[in-house]
């Protein structure tokens, strides 16, 4: 039980109602817990208010209340605020410096201070692994990686050779990174896979979802900044640079030598032809393929990838066709 008290103080709030109430938990916005917080961070969630059944909502500063029932607390950013809560009522677990003994460690890798490696981890020679490292069990990191602190690596992600891995990054389960990339000659009709020399370069506060691939350099490097976030089944080409604070959701193919700048967002199962280039704060819908460069503040749609009014007229065009020929 948290007083409303001390979340105010947390998330620096202004409360309206009784500041002594004590929260047993947290709870969503559609039905709620009687007792427990939730958050409203959009409007049209609004209506739920009315039969939602927490005891506490966050709301924004600019919100009007009207219902006296209920314990408001006033933020200037109930999403990120409601993060703090989260972290309050579920903090992350501690783990003492451990290393199984059933890891497979060459004598050349440098180890920090409370590192975490689990069973079965297999790291090769020449490896740097820094502070508060925790690493799970069955993964794997090639020879010449090194890996920032405060990082942690989930079960079964393998990390190949001369990668470099920043501070505060979050790598979940099956996610491969280092692979060659898909580069391909052709000597009379015979394939010929091209050698991948280039690195992958990840930043700090980076978030990899699960079951992802993320390739290799061919000479130069594959490049993730600062703040990115990554969803699960995501296929990142060789020679990719992604900006700071991009999102890119599940099922999305990024192909070789594409250019993100920062803080574009690509929705689920899109993707991106090689050697396109997509400016700053650009967002792409859902299903979309970007087959030419477009500049800052884009916001595309549709198969080949268009401005999003564009796809919108021709849509209504194309129903309006279908009327006619009924």
């Amino acid at each position: 039980m948290i007083s409303i008290d001390k979340i105010s103080k947390v998330i620096n709030g202004e409360v309206l109602g009784d500041k002594s109430f004590r929260v047993s938990g947290i709870c969503d916005i559609e039905k709620g817990k009687n007792n427990c917080i939730s958050y409203l961070s959009n409007n049209k969630y609004k209506k739920y208010l009315k039969t939602n059944i927490a005891s506490v909502i966050i709301v924004d500063k600019n919100f009007k209340v009207e219902d006296k029932d209920k314990i408001y607390v006033k933020v200037s950013n109930p999403s990120v605020s409601f993060i703090k809560v989260i972290n309050l009522f579920y903090p992350k677990t501690n783990r003492s410096s451990k290393i199984d003994g059933s890891a497979n460690i060459d004598s050349k890798v440098k180890i920090g201070n409370n590192v975490f490696i689990g069973p079965y981890v297999t790291i090769e020679k020449n490896v740097i692994i820094k502070d508060n490292v925790i690493i799970h069990s069955g993964s794997f990191v090639g020879e010449n990686t090194s890996i920032d602190s405060n990082t942690e690596i989930f079960s079964n992600v393998s990390i190949y050779n001369n990668c470099k891995i920043g501070e505060k990054c979050k790598i979940d389960s099956g996610t491969v990174i280092g692979t060659d990339g898909f580069g391909l000659a052709k000597d009379k009709a015979i394939n010929k896979s091209i050698p991948h020399i280039g690195r992958v370069i990840i930043k700090n506060d980076v978030y990899i979802g699960a079951n992802c691939c993320i390739d290799r350099g061919t000479i130069n490097d594959t490049v993730i900044d600062d703040n990115c976030r990554l969803d699960n089944l995501i296929q990142i080409a060789h020679n990719v640079k992604i900006g700071k604070g991009c999102i890119i959701a599940g099922q999305v193919g990024i192909a070789g030598s594409v250019i993100l700048d920062d803080y574009v967002t690509i929705s689920g199962q899109a993707a991106v032809a090689d050697h396109v280039s997509i400016g700053e704060n650009s967002v792409i819908t859902a299903k979309s393929f970007v087959c030419n460069s477009t500049g800052k503040n884009s916001f595309l749609s549709g198969n080949p990838a268009q401005p999003h009014r564009s796809f919108l007229k021709q849509q209504i065009m194309l129903r309006n066709l279908e009327t006619k020929s009924i």
